[in-house]
């Protein structure tokens, strides 16, 4: 209880659509660009979702979004999906594998027009099975084809900065984050990170050393602080919209767009969960990108800038300790 408001699945919910609703008017306000509004039901038990999403026209150049979407949902359903089961590890026969499940969440995906800003993923979720199992999860990170390093480094700041001001492990998510968006087929990461975490409820690990962060009503500050400061943490990189750009700077961002589709459709488990769950398929896929390029075998010249993100920037790096050797050995070290 805070103030006599019930943190229950409803206010979960209420307060996760305000995060949806602060982010959608921020894109409105900085693009001048609208979005599409999707109301729908969900057909496999209770609740439904709000996706909204912008679409630019086929080879639009004047749009600041090319792709992107912002999805709210709160569904009621009767069997819980084989994949949450799985990451439970439940046992068939447990009462909590053949139960019911709310859920709750905002995800996000911003595929822009411009090859300098950066891709960006975030989600903020709730789950629960019973009034007594449940846990919260989320995350942001970021894709960029073509960034600046000190945009790398303050969004890592700024990601310390919440988690310490909510009590949580700002290393650990980040780690975490390395590890869950790292395409194994590929070798590769994602992206430069961010956060992601995942069964955050008041007997996580996370919170033992710090119990008054793990109650339900704290860990939903945390996520609803993290989805509300989306706008902060992104805004340094969408001001470089209207940066010029090459068609080969396009044809480098189309095929990064390549990996992150490869990612979504063969590691991702909030598609995998949506799906399994027979949850909208439009709106899991919103995440896909307009456009993406495979090329057979191609990389591209180590001391290329292309080449510097590549071997740099999407490699495991301690983004608020970088050694001034490393910096020099890419020509990142600032006279």
């Amino acid at each position: 209880m805070s103030g006599g408001v019930e943190i229950d699945f409803e206010e979960i919910a209420r307060q996760l659509q305000e995060v949806q609703d602060h982010i959608c008017q921020y894109f409105v306000t900085q693009t001048g660009e609208q979005y599409l509004e999707d109301n729908w039901k969900y057909e496999k038990g209770n609740g439904g979702g709000r996706t909204r999403v912008w679409e630019a026209p086929e080879d639009s150049e004047t749009k600041v979004l090319e792709k992107a979407g912002v999805n709210f949902s709160a569904l009621e359903g009767s069997q819980l999906p084989s994949s949450a089961s799985a990451a439970l590890k439940l046992a068939p026969g447990d009462p909590n594998a053949s139960g019911g499940f709310k859920a709750t969440g905002v995800s996000l995906v911003i595929h822009p027009t411009n090859p300098h800003v950066p891709t960006i993923h975030m989600n903020v979720r709730y789950f629960e099975t019973s009034p007594e199992v449940w846990w919260f999860g989320g995350g942001v990170d970021v894709t960029p084809n073509y960034v600046r390093l000190e945009q790398v480094v303050d969004f890592h700041r700024e990601l310390q900065t919440i988690c310490e001001r909510n009590g949580q492990d700002y290393q650990k998510f980040k780690g975490q984050c390395d590890e869950y968006f790292f395409l194994k087929h590929r070798n590769e990461n994602r992206g430069v990170g961010g956060l992601f975490f995942d069964h955050l409820d008041a007997k996580s690990q996370e919170g033992k050393a710090l119990e008054k962060t793990t109650t339900k009503e704290a860990l939903l500050k945390f996520i609803v602080d993290l989805g509300k400061s989306f706008t902060s943490l992104y805004d340094p990189f969408l001001r470089l919209h209207q940066e010029p750009y090459t068609p080969q700077q396009r044809e480098f961002q189309l095929w990064r767009r390549s990996r992150y589709v490869e990612f979504n459709l063969l590691w991702d488990r909030g598609t995998k969960f949506g799906i399994q769950s027979e949850g909208r398929t439009e709106s899991i896929l919103m995440s896909l990108p307009a456009v993406a390029k495979w090329r057979y075998n191609w990389l591209p010249a180590p001391d290329s800038p292309e080449g510097v993100i590549v071997n740099f920037f999407l490699q495991f790096q301690d983004w608020l300790n970088l050694s001034p050797d490393l910096l020099q050995r890419f020509g990142l070290l600032s006279s």
